[in-house]
């Protein structure tokens, strides 16, 4: 029987990746100094105030977004280690475990709602769950934001450290943009680890997508009267 991909990352592959990449994770470190992300976000004023990170890892990305103006910062990551690290390193932060498709949050509580490079790592039976709970924390007129390879069409490959489990790569931006109720904002391309990007299997893009509420909805434009046709 094939493994859960979020039974694994609860369980030990969470801590296992941040393990694996924790020195990279730190202010100085090769992610924060070249992530792509963040250099979208530095664009922004004003910053949104309340801001979650899926996918968080040990919380270095949000360290950085608080420096922008974020007031209320909030993490959740499958990898227990991480989030006791992140505890001890950003104390102004809060983090939590856990995972996309089950958020501990109420509706409508933040203005930013980034997924921090981990759905490739999320089982796609899970994404529409995952969509619907980022959707449903993400206040109207929200911004939400996607980093994540990005390849011509969707695929898997076999996850190296973890035997039957597999990595899932699609442009996760069309998993919302399918509601006309969000709207693609910018789309900025990159190679992973901020090379070109020329393998397409290494391709990677942040997607800013806005959020909008009634005006999603236009007025019927053939109306016949004020009952419409139903």
């Amino acid at each position: 029987m094939k493994p859960s991909q979020k039974s694994e990352f609860l369980r030990t592959e969470g801590d296992a990746f941040f393990q694996r990449n924790q020195q990279s994770l730190i202010p100085d470190g090769q992610l924060a100094a070249t992530d792509p992300l963040l250099a979208l976000l530095s664009t922004w004023s004003p910053f949104p105030a309340r801001v979650l990170e899926i996918g968080c890892a040990n919380g270095w990305r949000l360290d950085r977004v608080r420096a922008l103006g974020a007031v209320k910062l909030q993490g959740i990551d499958p990898g227990a280690g991480a989030v006791a690290a992140g505890r001890r390193a950003y104390p102004e932060l809060d983090l939590q475990v856990g995972t996309a498709d089950q958020l501990p949050f109420p509706d409508a509580s933040f203005d930013l709602v980034i997924f921090g490079f981990c759905l490739y790592l999320c089982d796609p039976s899970d994404y529409f769950r995952i969509v619907a709970e980022a959707d449903r924390v993400l206040a109207c007129s929200g911004q939400l934001c996607v980093l994540d390879f990005d390849p011509p069409f969707p695929y898997r490959n076999p996850y190296a450290h973890k035997p039957g489990l597999y990595s899932y790569k699609m442009d996760f931006g069309r998993l919302f943009l399918g509601h006309p109720q969000y709207q693609l904002r910018e789309k900025r391309m990159c190679g992973h680890g901020g090379g070109p990007g020329l393998n397409p299997d290494d391709r990677i893009a942040v997607t800013w997508l806005t959020k909008n509420g009634p005006e999603a909805w236009p007025v019927n434009p053939w109306s016949r009267g004020p009952m419409g046709n139903g």
